[in-house]
């Protein structure tokens, strides 16, 4: 036994986060109208999502179909899918404050729609042998869908349409930087994302409020007719 931490007047190294790209609205743009076209409706709903939503990975693959209000046009993200020992299980969100519901626009509602549809389908077809796990996105036999699985059918589309080499979760950074770029408060994308706080926010996305900040110096300008 010690009488005190001999780590507490310790300075802990600067933790260097791993540059990702950050996709531009015209990228988004390109990158939906490749999805719109892809054989794979399951893929093609599953990056459509993540790119509306900004939804982790994780947080999409444990959606449930009760999770979504057609109605409201409303997601719920409580929980999220994590394999451990080649067994999946839900646990609860990265943080607290993950546990949030985020609106969807029309379009991503009728896509999850038509998803449905397809998912009742295939569920038709396979009979017994579907495993109706009561997932938004499963495997082939309705079991849960594997992000690892789900990051190599996106990289596999990005390499034949000579994209840059992405990664899934670089869709959520591209959701954020277009609602910064949009000019929403740091607090309003902090709790879309369901980040802990605003300043993880800040911090994460640096980058992309300082060229906001510029173009609110120049509407500054503009509107004093400078």
């Amino acid at each position: 036994m010690i009488e005190r931490n001999p780590c507490t007047n310790t300075t802990p190294p600067k933790i260097e986060c791993e540059k990702r790209p950050f996709l531009d609205a015209n990228q988004c743009k390109q990158l939906l109208d490749i999805f719109a076209k892809h054989e794979n409706t399951q893929l093609k709903t599953a990056i459509t999502t993540l790119l509306y939503t900004g939804l982790r990975s994780g947080e999409l693959l444990a959606l449930r179909w009760e999770d979504i209000d057609f109605d409201n046009g409303i997601i719920s993200v409580t929980k999220t899918l994590t394999l451990l020992h080649g067994e999946y299980s839900f646990t609860a969100p990265k943080t607290k404050s993950s546990e949030r519901k985020i609106k969807a626009p029309p379009e991503l509602v009728a896509l999850l729609k038509a998803h449905k549809i397809w998912q009742a389908e295939q569920r038709l077809a396979l009979g017994a042998m579907w495993e109706n796990s009561g997932q938004v996105f499963t495997n082939q036999k309705g079991g849960f869908y594997n992000r690892t699985t789900l990051n190599q059918q996106f990289k596999k589309v990005l390499k034949k349409n000579g994209l840059p080499d992405l990664h899934v979760h670089d869709l959520r950074h591209a959701n954020a930087s277009l609602l910064i770029n949009a000019g929403l408060p740091a607090k309003v994308v902090s709790d879309h994302l369901g980040h802990h706080n605003t300043q993880t926010t800040l911090n994460t996305y640096a980058h992309a409020f300082e060229e906001t900040k510029a173009r609110a110096a120049e509407v500054i300008s503009a509107a004093l007719g400078k």
